[in-house]
């Protein structure tokens, strides 16, 4: 057995071994190493926090325009679940995925103290940006140099 087959073998094995570290909602679960290459661009909400919900659209058009080159994730600060987190997603008409549990735990951030915060995870898996306030989708494509 040639080793570039050996490699490719143990390579599958190890891959199919690991465990998904985001824990999506009603979708297939992700892992960070599956979207190296890719920016991550991870955004805090809430239902009652207005500049949240009017941003909304702004993520879910930046992910339906560049989802070959970004994965947009929302979190729900208050950490809904189930039939909860289901219907304001639909009420909000969120058309990205949702994590259902923090990523600070796995990105090593702290707990943002207000709303709505944007964490921006580059191509090569680290923290890039901090984004405090509402975002633009405008903003988000310049920021990342998407044009």
């Amino acid at each position: 057995m040639n080793y570039i087959r050996l490699f490719s073998i143990f390579s599958l094995v190890l891959f199919s071994c690991s465990k998904a570290d985001l824990k999506v909602f009603e979708a297939s679960d992700l892992m960070t190493e599956e979207l190296r290459g890719k920016y991550i661009v991870i955004n805090y909400w809430a239902d009652w926090c207005p500049p949240c919900i009017r941003e909304i659209p702004e993520l879910n058009k930046l992910n339906k325009k560049f989802s070959k080159d970004l994965k947009v994730l929302l979190f729900n600060y208050d950490n809904l679940e189930g039939d909860e987190l289901r219907e304001q997603l639909k009420r909000f008409n969120v058309k990205v995925d949702s994590l259902e549990e923090d990523p600070r735990n796995i990105f090593g951030w702290d707990l943002p103290e207000n709303l709505p915060v944007t964490f921006i995870i580059g191509t090569d898996g680290k923290l890039k940006h901090r984004l405090d306030g509402p975002q633009s989708y405008e903003g988000l494509v310049e920021l990342l140099e998407l044009i």
